[in-house]
């Protein structure tokens, strides 16, 4: 088995990082490609993907949206003051 990592990441203008998260999966290799066969290595290793994949976005933008909802009433009042 190898492994497979997903990595999401949201960046600021100034390129600094706000968020990342990373998301890890055992995926098959040429031995358990040749032991359970094409189709069934293809579909351990789709899932894998798709699962991964949607574990590290949900949960990034998850943080993300916690993370500007926090700031909202701060610029907001800054907006006020102005």
């Amino acid at each position: 088995m190898k492994k497979l990592e997903i990595t999401a990441t949201i960046k600021d203008e100034n390129g600094e990082i706000i968020v990342t998260n990373a998301s890890e999966r055992m995926i098959p290799y040429i031995e358990e490609i040749d032991k359970l066969g094409f189709r069934a290595a293809f579909h351990d290793l789709e899932n894998a993907v798709l699962d991964s994949r949607k574990e590290v976005c949900n949960r990034t933008v998850s943080e993300y949206l916690e993370i500007t909802s926090k700031k909202k009433p701060k610029m907001k009042a800054i907006s006020e003051k102005s």
